[in-house]
């Protein structure tokens, strides 16, 4: 579950509703009882004016008349009794003639004291003034006061808002609160999708969240039967994966095997064309021995053969041997050069070789298909040493670099030049505590349109080729990334910039490891 029972406690949909509820409620009490206070205040506060005035209005004459008579202890008396009443704080008469009676307030509080006029009893109708009566309201009694009815009141409010959010929250839970929960319980049912539950979720609610809980329930059933199509789409499909890739390595093979034969075709008819010239000045130079001596048995049988003569037809017999073991010669290295690089081709066998001499005989089976372009191969070779792997592998990857150069590094471009170099470098010892490892390097690099960095990724991958239907077939340099990888366990990589050319860098172990017998794969039907 994405929360423990304790955090949705806190979190929870009740508690909510019932915090903002109170809260809410309890803002409106605030402000109701502020009103309320500052209404019942002034209505206590005046009506203890109305008491004191008429508590007042009825010993205002007494008030006059020991006033009058200088009375001190009458006035004190008087005072004494407005003093006992529960709203009066304090009371105090001041006269011009004959001083104040009792304590006047002192400071703020003496500006809020009730101020009445008394007048001389004799003089009634001049309403002389002899003096002023002074009583301060008592605020401690009238606050205790709207204290006792306010603080009643907030209890009510207070013993309501509790009842109300127990009703509220009861009410709450059973209606809502619960249903969520057996909701959320049951979205959070482990592997809902892959096995729901068949019993129904809110059975008998027909409210809104009822039909919210049958929604989602139906929305699990049907992905549900989803989730088992899309499985057995997947298990079908991982089986037609399976069994087409299986069809598509077999394809494959059978392509690399077929671009073999025919680059060994083409080598084939390359090397037949550049036979036919030596054997044929062979031919031209044995026809011309069996005429001389022809002519020279003629001339004996006739007995007229003189000494020039033999000496002429003896040195154009020797001139023509001599073509003729040059011619046959040349015809003798073209076939050992092609019978070594057929051989190392088709049997992978490994053997001891010079690497640059195998560079040197791979481009002289070329030299027929180079010859007809205006291409030129520059040669930097610096590996003239014997190492231990497969020749094959080397001539092959010579030969579809060349090519792979030829036919796309110069696309567009009638000539150019391909560089190829070769070097040797030694790395650590080896474990045996002998001679130090050594790896070879060997580089092709062309200076024509260069490879797009987006088909860079790409290059290594079969079928891929930018001459779809164009007859490239893709598979040259996936066969020459096979050849490194596994035949001479090493690495290939290529570098380009558009423009500038491309460069082919293979580096592998000068004692490749003996290689496990490939099983042969049955054709898939």
């Amino acid at each position: 579950m994405p929360y423990t029972p304790k955090e949705m406690g806190r979190a929870s949909l009740s508690r909510t509703f019932i915090l903002y509820t109170l809260g809410l409620f309890a803002i409106l009490g605030i402000i109701f009882v502020g009103i309320l206070t500052k209404i019942t205040w002034d209505a206590a506060h005046a009506r203890a004016i109305r008491v004191t005035e008429a508590f007042f209005q009825a010993t205002k004459r007494p008030f006059e008349r020991a006033i009058w008579t200088v009375n001190a202890d009458a006035t004190l008396q008087l005072i004494r009794g407005l003093e006992s009443l529960e709203v009066v704080e304090r009371v105090w008469v001041e006269t011009p003639d004959t001083g104040n009676f009792g304590e006047p307030a002192s400071g703020p509080r003496q500006a809020e004291a009730l101020s009445y006029t008394l007048n001389s009893p004799s003089t009634i109708l001049q309403k002389d003034a002899i003096g002023q009566v002074f009583i301060l309201i008592d605020r401690n009694t009238i606050s205790y006061e709207i204290v006792s009815t306010v603080g009643f009141i907030v209890s009510a409010i207070i013993i309501y808002l509790l009842l109300l959010a127990v009703v509220t929250r009861t009410v709450f839970r059973r209606l809502i609160g619960r249903p969520l929960s057996a909701i959320v319980e049951y979205l959070s049912t482990p592997r809902l999708i892959e096995d729901p539950p068949r019993a129904k979720l809110m059975a008998g609610r027909a409210d809104e969240i009822g039909i919210l809980a049958e929604s989602l329930q139906l929305m699990v059933q049907r992905r549900h039967l989803d989730l088992k199509k899309i499985q057995e789409y997947q298990t079908n499909l991982e089986e037609l994966v399976a069994h087409r890739t299986e069809q598509l390595k077999l394809v494959q093979e059978e392509l690399i095997q077929a671009d073999n034969l025919a680059a060994l075709g083409a080598l084939v008819a390359g090397v037949s064309h550049e036979l036919n010239t030596p054997l044929g000045n062979a031919l031209m130079a044995a026809t011309t021995i069996k005429d001389s001596t022809g002519y020279l048995r003629t001339e004996l049988d006739r007995q007229s053969l003189s000494k020039e003569a033999l000496e002429n037809e003896v040195g154009r017999i020797s001139d023509t041997a001599n073509i003729i073991e040059k011619t046959l010669g040349r015809a003798r290295e073209l076939v050992g050069n092609f019978r070594q690089v057929a051989v190392d081709r088709q049997s992978e066998k490994k053997r001891p070789f010079n690497f640059d001499h195998i560079i040197r005989e791979t481009l002289a089976t070329l030299q027929p298909t180079i010859r007809k372009t205006s291409f030129e191969i520059e040669l930097d070779l610096d590996a003239d040493e014997v190492i231990d792997s497969y020749p094959g592998a080397v001539s092959q990857l010579v030969s579809n670099f060349v090519e792979n150069a030829i036919k796309h590094g110069y696309e567009g471009i009638d000539q150019g030049r391909i560089r190829l170099s070769s070097q040797i470098i030694s790395s650590k010892e080896d474990g045996d505590g002998g001679e130090p490892e050594k790896t070879v390097v060997f580089k092709c690099r062309d200076y024509g349109v260069g490879i797009p960095e987006k088909n860079l990724k790409k290059v290594f991958e079969p079928f891929f080729t930018t001459k779809f239907g164009k007859g490239g077939s893709g598979l040259g340099m996936a066969i020459c990334y096979q050849l490194v990888t596994e035949a001479l366990n090493g690495t290939i990589s290529v570098t380009s910039e558009v423009g500038s050319g491309t460069e082919f860098t293979i580096e592998f172990p000068a004692r490749a490891p003996q290689k496990a017998q490939t099983p042969i794969r049955k054709r898939v039907q």
